[in-house]
């Protein structure tokens, strides 16, 4: 351990670093690095090498938060420990690895460690867990479901069969606990989408005084054993103005029934609506390539606020009308300041046509499928699990494998 006169004082650690990383993997560290500027957090320091390299750096350096890579390490709770009295007393220590162990876990926040996350690191945890090293909470902290809004910056954008066909992947593929809500209060079409039919509770939970997570659970539709709707199937043409603050709550009452709650919300943005968007931990906006996309991709973007207080911003094309665009991507991100996150492929009239048959089925829209797979993924802060095409020789291989068995 170093003496005092070769460690900074306080004070001058105070110009120096908010966040110190130490990460595994050069590829890790680059995506803290990411992670970090879209927070917006300014003085951090990102580099590789874990643990041994946490206790070098920190027996000079000091730092509000440190977050240290566990892989690796064969000891590491004596490890996190020696690292302990090297920092300040003042500064967080969070733990970072790969394994769900809930033994742990417990040991850690035991020994001190204010969290420990689970890689790869979603945005909106890695937010809330500096947000607890600003306030100093070390009390018990459980997260539970988290809310997915969906809305199109225009009108005829897709949004409905993005969301069932999110709901339907998460809940079949990803085998994931699923909420959605149907916000479109007179021409809402989950119903139609997801196979379900009958009154899906959304009128009456608006209308409740308080919200009973029992009573909300028995009132929605099941699709199937872990997805739910909660909607309406028709309402009056001059609809009652919603408060904010309860549609806010009914969501709250949502993530503690379910893993996750997407929000089919309608283009034209009342002002609840908008709400949901700004609290959301993912906004996923779909658009289309052209001027007057842009300027409402650029105005609703304006309205919502960037991705510094951990929500999640998903920017995605969504070719419902035309195959080739009227501007090029570039152009339309030059122009509304950020990039598009994916681009969906079209498909025509192909999903319309599906409906004739029942519900929103894309088993015979593979590339479709693998698409919004993918953004059901990012939805979800995890990368998504595309397969690589299988090459000559593998796809022989798997012919002759067949014909033999």
């Amino acid at each position: 351990m170093n003496s005092p006169q070769q460690r900074p004082t306080v004070e001058a650690a105070v110009a120096t670093v908010n966040t110190a990383v130490f990460a595994a993997t050069a590829a890790q560290a680059a995506e803290f690095t990411t992670l970090l500027q879209r927070l917006g957090e300014t003085g951090s320091h990102v580099q590789t090498g874990g643990c041994p390299a946490a206790l070098n750096w920190c027996a000079q350096q000091i730092a509000a938060v440190v977050i240290v890579d566990l892989d690796g390490e064969t000891a590491p709770l004596q490890t996190l420990k020696e690292l302990a009295t090297l920092c300040e007393p003042g500064c967080h220590i969070v733990a970072l690895g790969s394994h769900s162990d809930i033994d742990l876990y417990r040991a850690l926040l035991h020994g001190g460690v204010l969290d420990y996350l689970l890689k790869p690191v979603r945005l909106d945890l890695l937010a809330a867990t500096l947000e607890r090293s600003r306030n100093d909470q070390h009390d018990d902290f459980a997260r539970t479901g988290r809310s997915i809004a969906v809305t199109g910056c225009a009108g005829g954008a897709g949004s409905s069969t993005v969301v069932a066909a999110l709901a339907q992947l998460l809940s079949e593929v990803r085998h994931v606990p699923v909420a959605v809500v149907d916000y479109d209060r007179q021409k809402g079409d989950q119903g139609l989408l997801l196979g379900a039919q009958g009154d899906a509770g959304l009128a009456s939970a608006l209308e409740s005084q308080e919200i009973d997570a029992r009573l909300l659970q028995r009132a929605m539709i099941t699709v199937n054993p872990r997805l739910h709707l909660l909607g309406q199937e028709s309402a009056p043409q001059t609809l009652k103005v919603v408060d904010s603050e309860h549609l806010l709550g009914l969501g709250a009452s949502l993530c503690r029934l379910f893993n996750q709650v997407i929000w089919d919300l309608p283009a034209a943005h009342p002002h609840e609506t908008m709400e949901v968007l700004r609290h959301s931990e993912t906004r996923i906006l779909l658009t289309d390539l052209t001027v007057q996309g842009a300027r409402n991709t650029q105005r609703l973007l304006a309205k919502i606020g960037d991705e510094s207080d951990g929500q999640q911003l998903l920017l995605v094309h969504n070719p419902v009308h035309a195959a080739q665009p009227a501007l090029a991507r570039e152009q339309f991100e030059a122009f509304v300041g950020r990039r598009l996150d994916l681009s969906l492929p079209y498909v025509g009239s192909a999903l319309n046509e599906s409906l004739l048959a029942g519900p929103l089925s894309l088993q015979r829209l593979p590339a479709m499928r693998q698409a919004l797979l993918d953004l059901a993924d990012l939805a979800c802060g995890r990368r998504p699990e595309r397969q690589q095409p299988a090459g000559l020789i593998d796809r022989l291989k798997q012919a002759i494998g067949r014909r033999a068995a």
